[in-house]
């Protein structure tokens, strides 16, 4: 099991040194930065979406 850590490390290590390995990182940065902003923009939009699915389900409710 510690033979295979001080692989999976070394590994690593070895990609984040290589060109590719910052190309990954950068991507990965950018990533989490557009989570961020998605999460940041449901939560404002969340109770607002949840009334009118709310205003759409009574509608529909009291047309049946």
């Amino acid at each position: 099991m510690r033979d295979r850590m001080l692989m999976m490390y070394l590994q690593l290590r070895q990609v984040l040194r290589s060109e590719r390995g910052a190309t990954t990182a950068e991507y990965a940065l950018i990533l989490a930065l557009v989570v961020v902003a998605l999460i940041g923009a449901l939560s404002a939009l969340g109770s607002e979406l949840v009334q009118q699915i709310e205003d759409i389900t009574g509608t529909l409710g009291g047309a049946g």
